[in-house]
């Protein structure tokens, strides 16, 4: 029955009975005395239960609009925190999400732990209270928290009965907030799960709501306000309004703590004392403190948990395959990883990471970052369970896999990967090298794989003449095997060879001579005489006198290399071949230009028998042989073939591959030599602009060809 239709029944039956009452009373001739307790008691013993009858509302619906309480706060809304900053453009934003819709609107405040998210909810909560729309501040990280305060907001309301359960208690919520009139605004903090959230959700009505969490899957219910990171300027600002005045280091201490609000509120803490910090203490404090310790919640801050705190729970949120691809991600460089290095079946993890706001993504989308204080909390966790060593090895096997399968023919193409390794493994033996000492064996393993990836790196980019970015990745693969395995241990030797060789293309020849002599005594010893490792470095001395300067003296010692390994090779030896091609280059450049022709066509021959047209050492070998025609006159030959080889390593390798730009180097010498100087011109300047550009214009490579080029325009003057 509606309740107006109660209430007129309540109020007609008992005034209509006590006029009849008066009516039969007076008639009956009794007194004015005992006709008013007469009437009073007929109007009265109705008219109280109906009264009581009307009152009530109809069993499992809920008070109509207005009828019941009106709770003006539910919850507990924070305070205002020490030096608060408005971040107007967030605030305003939340503020245009509201006012531009009368229906009901739902807003996401979506970022990561400790970025503010709450602290800027509650700021908007406060404005609310001030404009007199009632607030209720919900917990929604767990789901006994959620039907809690839900709960607690349907008693305030005056909706609940004793024999509702959560479902019914969430129905009626949403539909006394469906029904109101006026604005009301509902917090859900810190929630976690979207489901449970949908059916508490007004779908009209003037209600808002407003929510908070670090899961990105929230998108789907509501409009996102992505909140990242303080600006540095809101950092510093903060800094100097809690601290006070700079000591010179608040820009510092901001981005070492990543700019994040929570870790800059504790820090600051420590900072103001007792005893006051200078910053510089502070992050020294900070570097050898785990943060956990450092950055644990202070007393009396309006912050539920500590960095490292806040940053585990929401790892313990995701799925074991998504905690194990964040640990590989915290030991891998902080400048990101790309998408082709994880490959497809990290898909479903990274949208997990991103969707908890642990990892971002930048690069058009295709690189992952990690924050820093996230990397931090994760390594040292991971180091307080000894399971640091299993993270390193299998982001050493990712990058192992990347790498290590590159052939000669593709790593031009494959640069840019070989660069992120570089970068990857650079990282990976920083987290190796911070391990102590004591702690070190359940390491080893892991060490070395790393090793054997970086020497990987080194070796390719070697192979691509780049000796200046070779040597400082070759120079600690060599200590650290010298380290991990002694001095004379065979992969120690070889990452002393790769070094040497490194030194050669960074034009420190000399440097790279006298390693190579002790590299070959030390194999040797190691490995005896004949072994192809020891006699590779004798070819590698040798070499290294004629790329010093002094063929005359590497003709003899390179020529009795070759012979002792033709008696103790195969003819098809990789180690052969080489110390053959240094024995043409050799002879070329110690004056005998027609006895390295010679074996350079005995080389091309056997490379064209051994190997496909396409192998790409053989056109090397060939740009040689061009070079050897120029040294012996003829010129015209060497154009000739110059021209024929550049054409073929760029549609094999790439017209800017260093092999092709040697070529194109070489043909423009030959230019000059027949007497086309503008051509020879023009292709020097080519060659130096490409040099530098994909080279860099510190390489030995690209010095080379700009002195060339400036001597050519020098002697084009002079005619």
């Amino acid at each position: 029955m509606p309740r107006w239709l109660k209430v007129v029944i309540a109020a007609t039956v008992p005034s209509t009975a006590g006029v009849l009452a008066w009516w039969i009373c007076v008639a009956n001739g009794l007194g004015l005395d005992s006709t008013s307790i007469v009437v009073g008691l007929v109007v009265l013993l109705p008219g109280t239960p109906l009264a009581i009858w009307a009152g009530q509302p109809e069993p499992g619906t809920g008070p109509p609009p207005g009828s019941k309480r009106d709770p003006r706060t539910v919850g507990d809304v924070p305070r205002e925190p020490k030096a608060f900053q408005p971040r107007s453009d967030l605030s305003e934003r939340i503020d245009k999400l509201f006012s531009a819709r009368r229906t009901a609107a739902v807003c996401a405040l979506v970022g990561g732990r400790g970025v503010g998210k709450t602290h800027l909810a509650a700021a908007y909560a406060r404005r609310c209270i001030e404009r007199g729309i009632p607030v209720a501040w919900l917990h929604a990280e767990t789901v006994e928290q959620l039907h809690g305060s839900v709960d607690q907001l349907a008693t305030e309301a005056g909706l609940r009965n004793d024999a509702d359960d959560p479902a019914s208690v969430a129905r009626k919520v949403r539909a006394w907030l469906q029904e109101r009139r006026e604005p009301y605004l509902v917090v859900f903090d810190n929630a976690t799960d979207p489901d449970l959230l949908a059916p508490l959700l007004p779908s009209h009505g003037r209600a808002r709501v407003l929510i908070t969490t670090n899961d990105h899957s929230f998108e789907r219910l509501a409009t996102m306000v992505t909140v990242e990171q303080f600006t540095e300027a809101e950092a510093v600002k903060y800094l100097r309004t809690r601290v006070g005045a700079d000591d010179g280091g608040f820009r510092s201490l901001a981005e070492e703590l990543d700019r994040l609000p929570l870790a800059l509120g504790i820090a600051a803490a420590a900072l103001v004392g007792p005893p006051r910090l200078s910053c510089e203490s502070y992050l020294g404090r900070l570097h050898a403190t785990p943060i956990e310790v450092l950055l644990a919640r202070p007393r009396g801050e309006p912050y539920p948990t500590g960095v490292a705190q806040a940053i585990m729970l929401s790892v313990g949120q995701t799925s074991p395959e998504a905690a194990r691809l964040l640990g590989e991600l915290s030991v891998l460089s902080t400048s990101g990883v790309g998408f082709e290095l994880l490959g497809p079946q990290a898909e479903p993890a990274l949208a997990e990471l991103g969707a908890r706001s642990l990892v971002t993504f930048g690069g058009s989308d295709t690189t992952a970052f990690v924050h820093r204080l996230v990397r931090r909390a994760v390594r040292d966790q991971a180091g307080r369970d000894r399971t640091l060593a299993e993270l390193v090895e299998t982001a050493g096997q990712r990058l192992r896999v990347a790498v290590e399968d590159i052939s000669d023919q593709d790593t031009w193409r494959k640069f840019p990967m070989i660069m992120a390794v570089a970068e990857h493994g650079a990282a990976l033996w920083e987290a190796v090298e911070q391990v102590p000492e004591g702690e070190f064996a359940h390491m080893r393993a892991a060490a070395e794989l790393v090793l054997r990836v970086r020497h990987v790196v080194a070796s390719h980019l070697v192979y691509l003449n780049d000796g200046l970015r070779a040597a400082p990745v070759a120079e600690a693969v060599a200590r650290g095997r010298e380290k991990l395995l002694g001095a004379e241990h065979p992969d120690t030797l070889a990452a002393t060879h790769t070094l040497a060789h490194a030194f050669e293309y960074a034009g420190q020849v000399m440097k790279a001579a006298a390693l190579y002599q002790r590299v070959a005594a030390d194999r040797a010893h190691v490995l005896g005489d004949d072994h192809p490792d020891t006699l590779w470095s004798r070819a590698s001395v040798a070499f290294s006198y004629t790329m010093g300067g002094r063929a005359p003296e590497a003709v003899p010692m390179i020529e009795q290399v070759v012979a002792d390994q033709q008696r103790a090779l195969e003819p098809g030896h990789p180690t052969l071949l080489a110390a053959r091609y240094f024995q043409a280059y050799t002879n070329v450049e110690g004056g005998r230009p027609e006895r390295g022709i010679e074996l350079f066509q005995r080389l091309i021959a056997d490379h064209e028998r051994l190997f496909d047209q396409d192998y790409p050492d053989t056109w090397v070998v060939k740009g040689q042989l061009a070079r050897a025609y120029k040294a012996a006159g003829r010129a015209d030959e060497a154009v000739q073939l110059y021209e024929h080889v550049a054409g073929e390593q760029a549609r094999l390798l790439g017209a800017d591959h260093p092999d092709t730009l040697i070529t194109r180097h070489g043909l423009a010498t030959a230019y000059e030599a027949v007497g086309r100087t503008a051509d020879a011109l023009a292709e020097y300047e080519w060659v130096v602009n490409r040099f530098e550009a994909v080279m860099g214009p510190e390489q030995t490579l690209t010095k080379t060809a700009r002195e060339d080029l400036e001597r050519a325009r020098r002697s084009l003057r002079l005619k």
